[in-house]
């Protein structure tokens, strides 16, 4: 699923319209095969494992490149790959085959379910958090927090109960239930917890009797054993050696390993509309359904977040399915309901998400051929119903709340409307603004996407909303949004311009130089704590104490005192002789870093720790 804090540009044009794309489709496997290795030459990608489905058969599963670089073993149509939130897609089926059944209702109160789970919702008596909401990601809860993402070995068989009694501070709704999507891994688990409850059975058992076997994925696995690790490709993080499987708490959102062949399977049974060969596992309406977003209310039409299944309407013809990543694997499946074909693309990297959309690409050109396929055509709106819209947006449901501060100070959106046409740009303006072509019912499209992915609406308090994708924005003033953006920019640079102080004060005389002292450590502040946050997650121990996340808890402290003492400073150095635009620029500094430090304590960030966090 597309980040919510990819640049609001790229959302807008589901992450850059698509280029030119001269080259005609591969012709034939031999074609596609070296095509695809040569992306992976290009990306440093050491092997993709691939799947071609046409209606209920397979027509190629096969690999390209090589499972392990150090042995050089290849990926073959059996090669195991973590598939990451691909998960999410079976929990989601299990729970509508258990629907169907009358075993569980999709709408029911989590709280009447399962009442022992810490879940925060303050609107739990007009609106409670039900299945569907953990599903479509509408419940509210932020991600996983860093004390709860990776585990050792032994967690993989650790209950349900203790993995989500290990951090509840994700389990609580940040706004009303099924009034916003923000993408949440913990939902899942707590969704498996139910399916567990309900059963009376594992989560894996559950899935592998209901599912896996009836698919014949005899060879996927949810856990990790030896004889899964020896059919296991090794996953690459860059391209040096190979990173160590570390298994996850969340596990029922992102545990799956299976290979492309088995994988295949999903990708059939969607084509079939619940039905895999001539077993029907699924009603078709329960596949409309787990395509269908039912709990918010506005959603993005194609692209919309359904169970375990979402819209990409980036190729010539939409498509449905899920991607996913985890440790050192990227993977995608999806599948295009209105020509009946599918594929699956398994990476056993994750530093060039730009091969999975390279080869995703040839995939459905492969598949599509030389079929003409027309995007929605424009529907006729009257001027004054686009101007409804036209206004300027900002993000406004973060998946991970901690992080809520870069987020906001990204670019807003300017929603405008020209001789008849809406378009949209970022605020302050950068490149050419894109246009949004009207499908009828708000819905919008840019004019390279395959469906809608764009829509407005109002939320309960009757401010406008925009949806683009998977992010949700607020209305706010322009002259707000203008304002914050040039100020971040330029509270940024004065911040920046901390560091050249001793260089430049050195450079114009010698003897000592008082005052550059505070300015310079909340500048050396600023730099050390995102570099020491990026040492932290690249070895995976943001949730532990240790020199990284207890020196970011000090630097930020010592960025919020140095913000004071350079304002003490700059106020004492006002009646003192000496250049007035020295005065000026120390002023301005303080300034600077003392607005920073108001922003970023109201954010949380100043004394953070990160370990109990």
């Amino acid at each position: 699923m597309k980040i919510a804090a990819a640049v609001l540009a790229g959302v807008l044009t589901i992450a850059g319209a698509r280029a030119a794309r001269a080259e005609p489709p591969p012709r034939g496997i031999a074609e596609l095969r070296a095509r695809v290795a040569r992306v992976l030459l290009r990306e440093h990608v050491p092997g993709a494992g691939i799947a071609l489905v046409d209606g209920d058969r397979v027509v190629w599963a096969g690999g390209v490149g090589v499972a392990d670089r150090a042995t050089g073993r290849p990926v073959t149509a059996d090669t195991l790959f973590r598939v990451g939130s691909v998960t999410k897609s079976f929990l989601a089926l299990a729970l509508v085959k258990l629907a169907e059944r009358g075993r569980v209702d999709l709408d029911a109160p989590v709280s009447r379910i399962a009442p022992e789970l810490a879940i925060g919702n303050r609107w739990a008596a007009e609106q409670p958090i039900t299945l569907a909401h953990l599903l479509e990601h509408t419940a509210g809860f932020d991600d996983m927090h860093f004390n709860e993402m990776y585990a050792p070995l032994a967690a993989e068989a650790m209950p349900l109960g203790e993995v989500l009694a290990k951090n509840p501070a994700s389990r609580v709704a940040r706004w009303r239930p099924g009034s916003r999507f923000s993408y949440a891994n913990p939902g899942y688990t707590v969704a498996a917890y139910v399916l567990e409850k309900v059963t009376g059975r594992a989560y894996e058992e559950v899935l592998d009797r209901e599912l896996l076997r009836p698919l014949g994925m005899t060879g996927a696995a949810l856990r990790l054993t030896p004889e899964v690790d020896a059919r296991l490709a090794r996953g690459y993080r860059d391209e040096g050696a190979a990173v160590p499987y570390r298994a996850i708490y969340h596990r029922p959102a992102g545990n799956l390993m299976a290979s492309p062949r088995e994988l295949a399977a999903l990708v059939q049974l969607a084509l079939g509309r619940g039905r895999f060969g001539n077993v029907a596992l699924i009603s078709p309406a329960g596949m409309a359904r787990i395509e269908r977003s039912d709990t918010v209310r506005i959603d993005a039409g194609d692209a919309s977040y359904g169970l375990g299944n979402y819209g990409d309407v980036s190729e010539r013809a939409p498509i449905r399915g899920h991607d996913g990543g985890v440790d050192g694997f990227l993977s995608s499946y999806g599948y295009l309901p209105g020509q009946g074909v599918g594929f699956v693309v398994l990476l056993n990297s994750t530093y060039s998400w730009t091969a999975v959309v390279a080869i995703r690409h040839l995939l459905v050109e492969y598949l599509l051929a030389d079929q003409p396929v027309s995007p929605p055509p424009r529907q006729p709106v009257p001027e004054d119903e686009l101007q409804r819209w036209a206004g300027t947006y900002h993000l406004a449901a973060p998946r991970l709340q901690l992080l809520a501060f870069l987020e906001r100070a990204l670019p807003g959106v300017e929603v405008f409307v020209d001789h008849g046409r809406m378009y949209a740009a970022t605020v302050p303006r950068r490149g050419a603004p894109v246009e949004l072509i009207p499908l009828g019912g708000d819905r919008f499209r840019v004019p390279s996407a395959s469906g809608s992915h764009v829509a407005f609406g109002r939320d309960r308090d009757g401010r406008r909303v925009l949806i683009a994708e998977g992010s949700y924005l607020l209305e706010e003033p322009r002259s707000r949004a203008l304002g914050f953006a040039l100020g971040s920019v330029i509270c940024f640079w004065l911040l920046a311009s901390g560091l050249a102080l001793p260089l430049t004060l050195l450079s114009r005389r010698a003897g000592p130089s008082p005052g550059i002292g505070w300015p310079l450590g909340v500048s050396l502040s600023l730099f050390a704590v995102p570099r020491l946050f990026l040492a932290a997650a690249e070895a995976g121990v943001l949730g532990e104490r240790n020199a990284y996340t207890v020196g970011i808890f000090v630097l930020t402290l010592v960025f919020a005192l140095g913000s004071m003492a350079s304002a003490v400073q700059a106020l004492l150095w006002l009646p003192r002789p000496g250049s007035l635009l020295g005065k000026l620029y120390r002023l301005a500094f303080a300034c600077a870093a003392c607005c920073a430090t108001a922003y970023l304590t109201a954010y949380g960030i100043i004394g953070i720790r990160l370990w109990s966090y």
